[in-house]
Protein backbone atom coordinates (compact mmCIF):
# COMPACT_ATOMS: atom_id res chain seq x y z
CA UNK A 1 0.00 0.00 0.00
CA UNK A 2 1.21 3.65 -0.73
CA UNK A 3 2.32 5.70 1.88
CA UNK A 4 2.46 8.60 -0.12
CA UNK A 5 -1.18 10.84 -0.74
CA UNK A 6 -2.16 13.46 -3.41
CA UNK A 7 -1.85 16.80 -2.07
CA UNK A 8 -5.52 18.03 -2.21
CA UNK A 9 -4.88 21.15 -3.86
CA UNK A 10 -3.47 19.04 -7.00
CA UNK A 11 -6.65 18.33 -9.21
CA UNK A 12 -6.51 21.57 -11.68
CA UNK A 13 -4.78 19.57 -14.36
CA UNK A 14 -6.49 16.28 -15.69
CA UNK A 15 -2.92 14.87 -16.74
CA UNK A 16 -1.06 15.02 -13.63
CA UNK A 17 -0.96 14.95 -10.48
CA UNK A 18 0.80 15.35 -6.55
CA UNK A 19 1.43 13.48 -4.32
CA UNK A 20 3.18 13.94 -0.54
CA UNK A 21 4.79 11.40 1.59
CA UNK A 22 8.12 9.42 2.48
CA UNK A 23 10.01 12.85 2.59
CA UNK A 24 9.80 13.73 -0.84
CA UNK A 25 7.40 14.85 -3.59
CA UNK A 26 5.69 12.60 -6.21
CA UNK A 27 4.27 13.99 -9.97
CA UNK A 28 2.40 11.08 -11.71
CA UNK A 29 1.35 11.74 -15.40
CA UNK A 30 -1.47 10.01 -17.15
CA UNK A 31 -0.76 8.56 -20.61
CA UNK A 32 -1.71 11.53 -22.49
CA UNK A 33 0.89 13.84 -19.87
CA UNK A 34 3.61 11.62 -20.16
CA UNK A 35 3.90 11.50 -24.07
CA UNK A 36 3.73 15.26 -23.90
CA UNK A 37 6.95 14.94 -20.89
CA UNK A 38 8.59 12.24 -22.95
CA UNK A 39 8.60 15.00 -26.10
CA UNK A 40 9.20 18.48 -24.15
CA UNK A 41 11.93 17.02 -21.44
CA UNK A 42 15.09 17.03 -23.40
CA UNK A 43 14.58 20.22 -24.96
CA UNK A 44 17.50 22.82 -24.11
CA UNK A 45 15.06 25.37 -22.56
CA UNK A 46 14.28 22.93 -19.83
CA UNK A 47 17.48 21.26 -19.08
CA UNK A 48 19.06 25.12 -18.60
CA UNK A 49 16.11 25.46 -16.10
CA UNK A 50 16.42 22.81 -14.21
CA UNK A 51 20.35 23.57 -14.19
CA UNK A 52 20.44 27.44 -12.99
CA UNK A 53 17.53 26.20 -10.61
CA UNK A 54 14.67 27.67 -12.09
CA UNK A 55 12.47 24.76 -11.97
CA UNK A 56 12.80 22.70 -9.18
CA UNK A 57 15.10 19.40 -9.18
CA UNK A 58 13.28 16.54 -11.26
CA UNK A 59 14.11 12.78 -11.62
CA UNK A 60 11.69 10.91 -13.71
CA UNK A 61 11.13 7.51 -11.76
CA UNK A 62 8.69 4.19 -12.64
CA UNK A 63 5.04 4.57 -11.00
CA UNK A 64 5.20 1.26 -9.25
CA UNK A 65 8.86 2.37 -7.33
CA UNK A 66 6.98 4.92 -5.86
CA UNK A 67 3.90 3.01 -4.79
CA UNK A 68 1.36 4.01 -7.40
CA UNK A 69 -0.38 2.22 -10.40
CA UNK A 70 -2.99 2.73 -12.73
CA UNK A 71 -4.15 5.74 -14.37
CA UNK A 72 -0.04 6.63 -13.87
CA UNK A 73 2.95 5.66 -16.20
CA UNK A 74 5.03 7.79 -15.83
CA UNK A 75 6.26 9.86 -12.43
CA UNK A 76 8.96 12.55 -11.01
CA UNK A 77 10.61 12.93 -7.75
CA UNK A 78 11.15 16.27 -6.76
CA UNK A 79 12.79 17.51 -3.52
CA UNK A 80 10.18 18.90 -0.36
CA UNK A 81 10.21 22.87 -0.35
CA UNK A 82 11.06 23.65 3.16
CA UNK A 83 7.78 25.55 3.17
CA UNK A 84 4.92 26.20 0.81
CA UNK A 85 4.01 29.84 0.48
CA UNK A 86 1.21 31.34 -1.09
CA UNK A 87 1.21 34.86 -3.15
CA UNK A 88 -1.28 36.51 -0.93
CA UNK A 89 1.22 36.13 1.99
CA UNK A 90 4.02 37.34 -0.54
CA UNK A 91 5.33 41.02 -0.85
CA UNK A 92 5.05 43.00 -4.04
CA UNK A 93 8.88 42.79 -4.63
CA UNK A 94 8.55 38.84 -4.54
CA UNK A 95 5.03 38.37 -7.03
CA UNK A 96 6.87 40.83 -9.02
CA UNK A 97 10.18 38.36 -9.18
CA UNK A 98 7.53 35.51 -9.33
CA UNK A 99 5.81 36.78 -12.96
CA UNK A 100 9.37 38.16 -14.18
CA UNK A 101 10.46 34.06 -13.66
CA UNK A 102 7.15 32.84 -15.48
CA UNK A 103 7.64 35.19 -18.49
CA UNK A 104 11.60 33.82 -18.55
CA UNK A 105 10.24 30.40 -18.69
CA UNK A 106 7.52 31.18 -21.04
CA UNK A 107 9.49 32.85 -23.77
CA UNK A 108 12.66 30.21 -23.33
CA UNK A 109 9.99 27.46 -23.99
CA UNK A 110 8.59 29.12 -26.38
CA UNK A 111 11.75 29.12 -28.39
CA UNK A 112 12.43 25.28 -28.28
CA UNK A 113 8.45 24.64 -29.26
CA UNK A 114 7.47 23.99 -25.96
CA UNK A 115 4.57 25.77 -24.24
CA UNK A 116 3.49 26.39 -20.93
CA UNK A 117 0.03 25.46 -20.17
CA UNK A 118 -0.77 27.88 -17.50
CA UNK A 119 0.57 31.06 -15.83
CA UNK A 120 -0.12 30.94 -11.98
CA UNK A 121 1.71 32.00 -8.94
CA UNK A 122 0.58 28.84 -7.10
CA UNK A 123 3.30 26.95 -9.48
CA UNK A 124 5.98 28.86 -8.02
CA UNK A 125 7.76 28.33 -4.67
CA UNK A 126 10.34 30.47 -2.77
CA UNK A 127 13.18 28.91 -1.48
CA UNK A 128 14.15 31.91 1.23
CA UNK A 129 14.70 34.51 -1.06
CA UNK A 130 15.04 32.41 -4.41
CA UNK A 131 11.84 32.28 -6.54
CA UNK A 132 11.84 28.67 -8.06
CA UNK A 133 9.21 27.10 -10.63
CA UNK A 134 7.68 23.85 -8.86
CA UNK A 135 5.21 22.81 -11.59
CA UNK A 136 7.04 19.88 -13.77
CA UNK A 137 3.82 19.26 -15.71
CA UNK A 138 3.27 22.54 -17.07
CA UNK A 139 4.96 21.80 -20.18
CA UNK A 140 3.82 20.39 -23.33
CA UNK A 141 4.18 20.24 -27.00
CA UNK A 142 3.33 23.77 -28.57
CA UNK A 143 1.67 23.21 -31.77
CA UNK A 144 1.92 25.83 -34.65
CA UNK A 145 -0.84 28.99 -34.35
CA UNK A 146 -1.35 27.71 -30.61
CA UNK A 147 -2.40 30.51 -28.26
CA UNK A 148 -0.36 31.81 -25.28
CA UNK A 149 -3.24 29.79 -23.02
CA UNK A 150 -2.16 31.15 -20.11
CA UNK A 151 -2.46 34.74 -20.97
CA UNK A 152 -5.25 35.37 -18.76
CA UNK A 153 -4.38 33.60 -16.26
CA UNK A 154 -1.20 35.77 -16.21
CA UNK A 155 -3.04 38.66 -15.96
CA UNK A 156 -5.36 37.75 -13.24
CA UNK A 157 -2.69 36.65 -10.88
CA UNK A 158 -0.10 38.23 -11.82
CA UNK A 159 -0.15 41.69 -14.12
CA UNK A 160 -3.43 43.03 -12.35
CA UNK A 161 -2.23 42.49 -8.30
CA UNK A 162 1.00 44.12 -9.60
CA UNK A 163 -1.09 47.41 -11.01
CA UNK A 164 -3.25 47.40 -8.38
CA UNK A 165 -0.68 47.79 -5.60
CA UNK A 166 1.50 50.08 -8.07
CA UNK A 167 -0.85 52.32 -9.93
CA UNK A 168 -3.29 52.51 -7.01
CA UNK A 169 -1.49 52.00 -3.84
CA UNK A 170 -3.82 48.88 -2.47
CA UNK A 171 -2.31 45.74 -1.47
CA UNK A 172 -3.25 42.93 -3.68
CA UNK A 173 -2.72 40.04 -0.83
CA UNK A 174 -6.22 40.23 0.17
CA UNK A 175 -7.39 40.70 -2.77
CA UNK A 176 -5.85 36.69 -3.58
CA UNK A 177 -6.55 35.67 -0.58
CA UNK A 178 -10.48 36.33 -1.41
CA UNK A 179 -10.33 34.51 -4.76
CA UNK A 180 -7.64 31.75 -5.55
CA UNK A 181 -8.49 32.48 -9.21
CA UNK A 182 -7.18 36.01 -8.74
CA UNK A 183 -8.25 39.35 -9.98
CA UNK A 184 -10.99 39.06 -12.74
CA UNK A 185 -10.55 41.37 -15.94
CA UNK A 186 -13.90 43.04 -15.21
CA UNK A 187 -13.25 44.01 -12.22
CA UNK A 188 -9.54 45.26 -12.98
CA UNK A 189 -11.33 47.69 -15.46
CA UNK A 190 -13.39 49.08 -13.51
CA UNK A 191 -10.46 49.68 -11.01
CA UNK A 192 -8.46 51.33 -13.58
CA UNK A 193 -11.23 53.24 -15.40
CA UNK A 194 -10.21 55.60 -18.91
CA UNK A 195 -11.06 58.20 -16.32
CA UNK A 196 -8.11 58.19 -14.56
CA UNK A 197 -6.23 61.15 -14.68
CA UNK A 198 -3.04 59.64 -15.58
CA UNK A 199 -2.42 56.64 -17.82
CA UNK A 200 -1.41 53.63 -16.65
CA UNK A 201 1.68 51.18 -18.85
CA UNK A 202 0.14 48.36 -20.17
CA UNK A 203 -3.79 49.52 -19.11
CA UNK A 204 -5.08 49.79 -22.57
CA UNK A 205 -3.63 46.58 -24.16
CA UNK A 206 -4.08 44.08 -20.99
CA UNK A 207 -7.01 45.16 -19.06
CA UNK A 208 -9.70 47.55 -21.55
CA UNK A 209 -8.73 45.23 -24.87
CA UNK A 210 -8.84 42.27 -23.18
CA UNK A 211 -11.85 43.13 -21.27
CA UNK A 212 -13.79 43.72 -24.61
CA UNK A 213 -12.07 40.72 -26.40
CA UNK A 214 -13.27 38.75 -23.18
CA UNK A 215 -16.40 40.31 -23.53
CA UNK A 216 -17.02 39.45 -27.59
CA UNK A 217 -16.14 35.90 -27.43
CA UNK A 218 -17.47 34.86 -24.07
CA UNK A 219 -21.07 33.26 -25.43
CA UNK A 220 -19.87 33.06 -29.04
CA UNK A 221 -19.35 29.82 -30.95
CA UNK A 222 -15.67 30.60 -32.38
CA UNK A 223 -12.97 28.13 -31.89
CA UNK A 224 -10.34 29.61 -30.69
CA UNK A 225 -7.32 27.84 -31.90
CA UNK A 226 -8.45 28.02 -35.52
CA UNK A 227 -8.99 31.61 -34.78
CA UNK A 228 -5.57 32.31 -33.97
CA UNK A 229 -3.85 30.08 -36.09
CA UNK A 230 -5.70 32.22 -38.90
CA UNK A 231 -4.55 35.29 -37.32
CA UNK A 232 -0.88 34.80 -37.64
CA UNK A 233 -0.45 34.10 -33.97
CA UNK A 234 2.97 32.74 -34.49
CA UNK A 235 5.74 32.09 -32.09
CA UNK A 236 7.37 35.20 -32.64
CA UNK A 237 4.02 37.29 -31.95
CA UNK A 238 4.09 35.77 -28.84
CA UNK A 239 7.63 36.41 -27.81
CA UNK A 240 6.75 39.63 -28.73
CA UNK A 241 3.92 40.03 -26.69
CA UNK A 242 5.26 38.43 -23.03
CA UNK A 243 8.63 40.55 -23.91
CA UNK A 244 6.66 43.81 -23.83
CA UNK A 245 4.62 42.45 -20.70
CA UNK A 246 8.05 42.04 -18.98
CA UNK A 247 8.96 45.50 -19.37
CA UNK A 248 5.33 46.38 -18.19
CA UNK A 249 6.10 44.38 -15.15
CA UNK A 250 9.26 45.59 -14.71
CA UNK A 251 8.46 48.99 -14.73
CA UNK A 252 5.66 49.05 -12.05
CA UNK A 253 6.92 50.60 -8.78
CA UNK A 254 5.96 49.92 -5.51
CA UNK A 255 4.87 53.76 -4.62
CA UNK A 256 4.31 53.16 -1.12
CA UNK A 257 7.62 53.93 0.93
CA UNK A 258 6.26 54.36 4.61
CA UNK A 259 4.06 51.97 6.64
CA UNK A 260 3.15 51.95 10.03
CA UNK A 261 6.56 50.14 10.84
CA UNK A 262 8.70 50.60 8.08
CA UNK A 263 10.37 53.77 9.74
CA UNK A 264 10.06 51.96 13.39
CA UNK A 265 11.50 49.32 15.55
CA UNK A 266 10.93 48.32 18.92
CA UNK A 267 14.36 47.86 19.00
CA UNK A 268 14.97 51.53 19.42
CA UNK A 269 12.99 51.77 23.10
CA UNK A 270 15.53 49.51 24.70
CA UNK A 271 19.06 50.25 25.82
CA UNK A 272 22.33 49.03 24.09
CA UNK A 273 23.06 46.77 26.80
CA UNK A 274 19.27 44.95 26.79
CA UNK A 275 19.57 44.71 22.61
CA UNK A 276 22.55 41.98 23.64
CA UNK A 277 20.89 40.44 26.03
CA UNK A 278 17.89 39.47 24.34
CA UNK A 279 20.05 38.92 21.18
CA UNK A 280 22.21 36.41 23.40
CA UNK A 281 18.87 34.93 25.08
CA UNK A 282 17.51 34.21 21.47
CA UNK A 283 20.86 32.46 20.29
CA UNK A 284 21.05 30.51 23.61
CA UNK A 285 17.70 29.17 23.41
CA UNK A 286 18.16 28.38 19.64
CA UNK A 287 21.18 26.61 19.88
CA UNK A 288 20.37 24.18 22.87
CA UNK A 289 19.00 22.10 20.51
CA UNK A 290 19.21 20.63 16.68
CA UNK A 291 16.55 23.27 14.70
CA UNK A 292 15.09 22.19 11.23
CA UNK A 293 12.26 24.63 10.90
CA UNK A 294 11.98 28.00 13.24
CA UNK A 295 8.93 30.75 12.60
CA UNK A 296 9.95 34.44 13.85
CA UNK A 297 6.42 35.66 14.20
CA UNK A 298 6.83 39.86 14.19
CA UNK A 299 9.78 39.56 12.68
CA UNK A 300 10.72 43.57 11.41
CA UNK A 301 13.99 43.90 9.93
CA UNK A 302 15.08 40.29 10.24
CA UNK A 303 17.43 40.38 13.26
CA UNK A 304 16.69 38.04 15.35
CA UNK A 305 15.86 35.91 12.31
CA UNK A 306 19.29 35.47 10.94
CA UNK A 307 20.24 34.44 14.63
CA UNK A 308 17.82 31.96 14.07
CA UNK A 309 19.04 31.10 10.55
CA UNK A 310 22.93 30.47 12.28
CA UNK A 311 21.34 27.93 14.43
CA UNK A 312 18.77 25.68 12.22
CA UNK A 313 17.66 24.49 8.96
CA UNK A 314 14.91 27.44 7.77
CA UNK A 315 13.68 29.87 9.24
CA UNK A 316 10.23 31.75 8.14
CA UNK A 317 10.25 34.83 9.14
CA UNK A 318 6.63 36.62 9.26
CA UNK A 319 5.36 40.31 10.05
CA UNK A 320 1.99 41.88 9.56
CA UNK A 321 3.64 45.06 7.68
CA UNK A 322 4.54 44.07 4.29
CA UNK A 323 6.23 46.52 3.33
CA UNK A 324 8.78 45.46 6.04
CA UNK A 325 8.57 42.20 4.47
CA UNK A 326 9.52 43.33 1.44
CA UNK A 327 12.47 45.45 1.88
CA UNK A 328 13.73 42.61 4.42
CA UNK A 329 13.04 40.08 1.09
CA UNK A 330 14.87 42.57 -1.10
CA UNK A 331 17.80 42.76 1.45
CA UNK A 332 18.41 38.70 1.45
CA UNK A 333 17.50 38.52 -2.02
CA UNK A 334 20.97 40.55 -2.57
CA UNK A 335 22.41 38.32 -0.47
CA UNK A 336 21.14 34.77 -2.21
CA UNK A 337 20.04 34.11 1.10
CA UNK A 338 17.83 30.37 0.70
CA UNK A 339 18.03 29.62 4.64
CA UNK A 340 15.13 32.76 5.51
CA UNK A 341 11.68 32.46 3.68
CA UNK A 342 10.34 35.94 4.24
CA UNK A 343 6.55 36.01 4.63
CA UNK A 344 3.34 38.79 5.12
CA UNK A 345 1.46 37.00 7.89
CA UNK A 346 -1.43 38.64 10.02
CA UNK A 347 -1.54 36.15 12.63
CA UNK A 348 -4.94 37.92 13.72
CA UNK A 349 -6.36 37.40 10.40
CA UNK A 350 -4.78 34.25 9.42
CA UNK A 351 -5.32 30.59 9.75
CA UNK A 352 -8.27 29.30 7.44
CA UNK A 353 -7.34 27.40 4.41
CA UNK A 354 -8.63 28.91 0.56
CA UNK A 355 -9.53 27.53 -2.91
CA UNK A 356 -11.65 24.32 -3.30
CA UNK A 357 -13.53 23.40 -0.22
CA UNK A 358 -10.89 25.63 1.89
CA UNK A 359 -8.50 22.68 1.19
CA UNK A 360 -6.92 24.10 -1.89
CA UNK A 361 -4.79 26.00 -0.34
CA UNK A 362 -4.00 25.12 3.36
CA UNK A 363 -3.92 27.38 6.10
CA UNK A 364 -0.47 28.25 7.54
CA UNK A 365 -0.79 26.58 10.94
CA UNK A 366 -1.48 23.31 8.35
CA UNK A 367 1.59 23.68 6.22
CA UNK A 368 4.86 23.73 8.77
CA UNK A 369 5.66 22.06 12.07
CA UNK A 370 8.25 24.89 13.68
CA UNK A 371 10.52 23.51 16.19
CA UNK A 372 10.64 26.47 17.79
CA UNK A 373 8.39 29.60 17.80
CA UNK A 374 10.17 33.25 18.48
CA UNK A 375 7.32 35.93 19.33
CA UNK A 376 9.74 39.03 20.33
CA UNK A 377 7.34 42.24 20.56
CA UNK A 378 4.54 40.92 19.10
CA UNK A 379 2.13 39.64 22.03
CA UNK A 380 1.35 43.47 23.37
CA UNK A 381 0.01 44.12 19.76
CA UNK A 382 -1.63 41.47 19.10
CA UNK A 383 -3.84 42.01 22.95
CA UNK A 384 -4.19 45.39 23.05
CA UNK A 385 -4.63 46.36 19.32
CA UNK A 386 -6.63 43.43 18.05
CA UNK A 387 -8.35 42.32 21.44
CA UNK A 388 -7.04 38.96 20.83
CA UNK A 389 -6.56 37.53 24.58
CA UNK A 390 -3.09 36.58 25.77
CA UNK A 391 -4.56 32.97 26.89
CA UNK A 392 -5.87 32.17 23.16
CA UNK A 393 -1.89 33.34 21.65
CA UNK A 394 -0.50 30.99 24.51
CA UNK A 395 -3.33 27.87 23.82
CA UNK A 396 -2.48 29.09 19.56
CA UNK A 397 1.41 28.72 20.76
CA UNK A 398 1.03 25.37 22.30
CA UNK A 399 -0.96 23.74 19.64
CA UNK A 400 1.73 25.21 17.21
CA UNK A 401 5.20 24.74 18.64
CA UNK A 402 6.71 22.41 20.96
CA UNK A 403 9.18 25.39 22.34
CA UNK A 404 8.50 29.20 22.24
CA UNK A 405 10.33 32.09 23.01
CA UNK A 406 8.20 34.89 23.96
CA UNK A 407 8.91 38.13 25.10
CA UNK A 408 6.05 39.69 27.67
CA UNK A 409 6.31 43.87 27.92
CA UNK A 410 5.23 45.18 30.72
CA UNK A 411 2.25 47.04 31.80
CA UNK A 412 4.41 49.66 32.48
CA UNK A 413 6.67 49.48 29.27
CA UNK A 414 6.52 52.57 27.08
CA UNK A 415 5.05 51.01 23.81
CA UNK A 416 2.73 49.74 25.63
CA UNK A 417 1.54 52.50 27.22
CA UNK A 418 1.47 54.13 23.97
CA UNK A 419 -1.11 51.63 22.70
CA UNK A 420 -3.43 52.21 25.38
CA UNK A 421 -3.48 55.56 24.78
CA UNK A 422 -6.81 55.78 23.25
CA UNK A 423 -8.41 52.57 25.00
CA UNK A 424 -10.97 52.67 27.63
CA UNK A 425 -9.45 52.56 31.16
CA UNK A 426 -9.45 49.55 32.64
CA UNK A 427 -10.58 47.30 29.97
CA UNK A 428 -6.73 45.73 29.40
CA UNK A 429 -5.77 45.73 33.14
CA UNK A 430 -5.20 41.63 32.52
CA UNK A 431 -2.45 42.79 31.00
CA UNK A 432 0.39 42.47 33.06
CA UNK A 433 3.49 40.34 33.84
CA UNK A 434 1.92 38.49 36.98
CA UNK A 435 -1.21 37.10 34.47
CA UNK A 436 0.88 36.18 31.52
CA UNK A 437 3.22 33.71 33.96
CA UNK A 438 0.29 32.09 35.12
CA UNK A 439 -1.00 31.51 31.76
CA UNK A 440 2.17 30.61 30.33
CA UNK A 441 2.97 28.02 33.34
CA UNK A 442 -0.48 26.43 32.63
CA UNK A 443 0.46 25.48 29.29
CA UNK A 444 4.93 25.31 29.03
CA UNK A 445 7.21 24.71 31.12
CA UNK A 446 9.55 27.73 31.86
CA UNK A 447 13.28 26.79 30.97
CA UNK A 448 14.49 30.32 31.44
CA UNK A 449 13.45 33.67 31.79
CA UNK A 450 15.18 36.90 31.93
CA UNK A 451 14.46 40.37 32.64
CA UNK A 452 15.86 42.66 30.40
CA UNK A 453 17.88 45.91 31.00
CA UNK A 454 15.07 48.10 29.97
CA UNK A 455 13.48 46.87 33.43
CA UNK A 456 10.12 46.95 30.94
CA UNK A 457 10.04 43.56 29.71
CA UNK A 458 11.12 40.37 30.18
CA UNK A 459 11.86 37.35 28.17
CA UNK A 460 10.69 33.08 28.23
CA UNK A 461 12.37 30.03 26.54
CA UNK A 462 9.05 27.55 27.56
CA UNK A 463 8.92 24.18 26.60
CA UNK A 464 5.45 22.54 25.83
CA UNK A 465 4.00 20.84 28.51
CA UNK A 466 2.65 17.18 28.01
Amino acid sequence: MSSILQDPGSFRDPLSKVFVGDGRVVRAFTEMGAADIDKVWKKKSIQRALETGDLIESTIVEPASVGLGAPWVSAMTHPLVPFISYPYEWTFSMLQDAALLQLKLTRAALVDGVGVKDATPYNIQFLGSCAQFIDAGSFEVRKKGDPWYGYQQFCEMFLYPLMLQGYLGVGFQQMLRGSVNGISIDTMRKLLPASLRHPRKGRLTHVVLHAAAQKRYADSNVDMKKQAAKSGLNAQVLDATMKKLEGIVSSINLGDKKSTWSEYSERGHYIESSLDEKQKFVRDAVASAPRKQVWDIGCNDGVFSRIASAHSDYVVAMDADPLVIDRLYNTLKAEKNEKILPLYVDLTDSGGGVGWRGQERPGIFNRGKPDIVMALAVIHHMAITFHVPLASQLDMFRDLTPELIIEMPHADDPMVRKLLTNKRDGIHDDFNLDEFERLLNERFTVKSKMLLSSGTRTIFHAVRKG
